[in-house]
């Protein structure tokens, strides 16, 4: 009897055990299955993989730009790793959030480039750093105003560069506030490849002599003030910085100018569905700055480098509907300026653009927005696949 009391004792806690054990199994798959529906309205949505499977977002690069020969593709995984939000007298700040992120591509016209980076937070000491470099061969139009000429005049150069990229910020008592340093170095390297027609090109080589094989290195400060209520799709706050970067030989360049930004972009609710943005953003370079580097019109529907000077100024205006918790449809516009010297404001050409785009709530824990934007430029019509926002790159 003692016996059988012992086999039913032991034959109990093996069943026990095993039950035991398959439950944690399934546990653990539960654990481990990745879900790629939301919580909440069971939608497509990729919260889940990104932040607790630390997944990453393969975000396909359409190359639509004229100046990279009109049509081109890459890929760009991105991980990102959100941050707890700071305690300011009360109220909670959110962070912004660790992004790592590699990409490559080529374009119909030869050109190809590959790198990667990150930008992160040491919370503890409240700092934000940034970190990158990358390989381009790329053939590219620039465009000269030539002397006694109505009109631009287009040559395509081959660029070959390998950029570095480091950046360390302090954030101030309130977190919004933060200082910093950046230095960038490039080598470049430059040769005509589809050359003006004969005169025009040697009038366009003397512009240039000097400026097509050397590197650059610059030292920069930035300030910044942020109050974005989040970094990828921001519904209210601003966003505004400005920059001054030197570059000379103590910084292993080649060249001897400055280069100073200041921006700003103010998101506002219209209504609980309708977000209104705007965008100004001024660049003022002076001394002997390479060419390929001046500041240019960067907005959505404008070639790349058409529109250059040692002064810059642009304004842009958004508009967002989330017409419904994931969908959202947009409008914007905006216009820029390019000149070497104040006195030619007047005369110099208006860089202009507007249309429209839609968005998808792509991560909803993250606020994270995806979409396609169709422009009307200048140059005419194109697109461009949107990651958060087409102003998220600041």
């Amino acid at each position: 009897m003692k016996k059988n009391y012992i086999l039913l004792f032991f034959y109990t806690t093996m069943v026990f055990l095993s039950a035991n054990s398959i439950f944690a199994q399934e546990e653990q798959k539960e654990k481990t299955k990745i879900t790629f529906r939301d919580t909440l309205d069971h939608n497509f949505d990729l919260s889940d993989f990104i932040i607790n499977k630390k997944g990453f977002i393969p975000l396909p690069v359409i190359i639509t730009e004229p100046a990279l020969g009109g049509f081109g593709g890459g890929l760009a995984p991105i991980f990102i790793q959100p941050n707890k939000p700071r305690n300011l007298n009360g109220k909670m700040i959110p962070m912004a959030p660790n992004i790592t992120a590699a990409f490559g591509g080529g374009t119909l016209n030869g050109s190809w480039f590959a790198g990667g980076g990150r930008v992160g937070t040491i919370s503890k000491w409240g700092i934000r750093y940034t970190i990158g470099a990358a390989y381009g061969d790329v053939n590219m139009d620039y465009y000269f105003n030539l002397d006694k000429l109505n009109k631009e005049v287009e040559s395509e150069f081959n660029i070959k560069t390998i950029p570095v990229f480091l950046s360390i910020e302090k954030q101030l008592k309130n977190p919004r506030f933060s200082v910093g340093l950046h230095y960038l170095f490039m080598h470049n390297k430059l040769e005509v490849k589809n050359p003006a027609a004969g005169p025009l090109q040697q009038k366009i080589d003397s512009l240039v002599s000097g400026h097509l094989s050397g590197n650059i290195g610059k030292l920069g400060l930035k300030a910044s003030f942020d109050s974005r209520d989040n970094t990828f799709t921001p519904n209210k706050g601003l966003k505004a910085y400005i920059t001054a970067d030197w570059s000379n030989s103590a910084f292993g360049s080649d060249y001897n100018y400055g280069q100073f930004e200041g921006a700003a972009y103010y998101y506002f609710p219209l209504s609980h569905n309708l977000i209104t943005g705007t965008r100004f953003d001024m660049q003022q370079a002076v001394g002997d700055i390479p060419f390929y580097i001046k500041p240019f019109i960067d907005m959505r529907g404008v070639p790349t480098a058409s529109y250059q000077g040692k002064t810059t100024i642009l304004v842009e205006l958004e508009e967002r509907w989330d017409f419904n918790k994931r969908w959202s449809l947009l409008a914007f516009g905006g216009a820029g300026k390019g000149f070497d010297n104040y006195s030619d404001f007047g005369s110099a050409k208006w860089a202009w653009s507007y249309g429209t785009g839609f968005r998808y709530l792509m991560a909803r824990l993250l606020k994270l927005r995806m979409g396609l934007d169709f422009a009307m430029g200048p140059d005419g019509f194109t697109y461009y696949i949107v990651f958060g926002s087409s102003w998220i790159r600041q």
